[in-house]
């Protein structure tokens, strides 16, 4: 198991930090060191192998305590947030090691986080939780684009989705009617089961699939807003505006030059959305 604190025992270097489980179970010797080379080749720590926890990076302590895991040779791995003391850009790093480190022993991992990031970047199959009970058992591709209720929806995603409250008129053409009277037809969305009759509803788009100009205008819906907030991210811009009434975030390239108070046209294609019932919270 690989804690949260790296649980390294200060007076130790690192290679006795690596092998004092062995050695407390009475593994002979040269087994030993020979687990505490691979572990120190698989994560590049050969060169801290004398060094003390104290002369070490954070960076370098978190690999220590994976390692020290590592040399268990067990069949499944337990980590416990490993990444969330360390800064943004160690977290990034040692996310990819993590990854190689997976592809390469090909052990079962079992990785509780709270960042999505984590979550989406290393799993091969995510399961959220809320209050003890799981939500959604999925692959990231179906937790991302049918998250199964509101919860899911508004935890994944950065910005999060947004969302428009509404009624959904079920029949041969639904369509779903904003609170504002704003009609999106909904003759692409891929429901769950027809939909009958009218239904409290919530219709969920994630910033990315809202699309801006000429594009806008070849969407199933489309409609002029007025940019209220613009946030430059580098490799691309936020901005904010509102639909229907209702705030929303869309995703802009960096080349893209936008201005408060300027008026565009954005739309997007309810197949890639997201509808959910107002009473359960479930998707349609």
């Amino acid at each position: 198991m690989v804690f949260q604190s790296y649980a390294l025992y200060p007076q130790m270097s690192v290679e006795k930090n690596l092998s004092f489980g062995l050695r407390v179970a009475g593994m002979p010797k040269d087994e030993i060191q020979r687990r505490v080379a691979r572990a120190g080749e698989i994560l590049q720590i050969e060169p801290l192998l004398q060094r003390k926890p104290a002369n070490l990076s954070g960076g370098q302590r978190q690999r220590v305590a994976i390692g020290r895991a590592l040399v268990r040779d067990v069949d499944v791995f337990l980590f416990d947030e490993p990444l969330s003391n360390l800064d943004a850009k160690l977290r990034s790093d040692l996310r990819v090691e993590i990854k190689r480190l997976h592809q390469r022993l090909k052990n079962t991992m079992i990785y509780v986080t709270h960042d999505q990031i984590e979550a989406l970047t290393l799993a091969d199959r995510i399961a959220i939780m809320r209050s003890g009970e799981i939500q959604q058992l999925a692959d990231p591709h179906t937790i991302y684009n049918k998250p199964v209720n509101l919860y899911v929806a508004g935890f994944i995603g950065s910005p999060s989705m947004n969302f428009i409250n509404g009624t959904l008129n079920g029949g041969d053409q639904p369509f779903f009617v904003a609170e504002d009277g704003t009609r999106v037809s909904m003759g692409t969305y891929d429901f769950a089961a027809a939909p009958q009759g009218t239904t409290k509803t919530v219709l969920g788009v994630r910033p990315e699939h809202i699309v801006l100009g000429d594009v806008a205008a070849t969407m199933p819906f489309s409609t002029e807003v007025e940019i209220e907030i613009v946030e430059p991210m580098g490799s691309d811009t936020l901005a904010w505006a509102r639909i229907a009434g209702q705030p929303v975030t869309f995703r802009a390239d960096s080349d893209v030059q936008l201005h408060v108070g300027e008026k565009l046209l954005v739309g997007f294609d309810p197949a890639r959305g997201s509808i959910f019932d107002t009473q359960s919270t479930n998707r349609l």
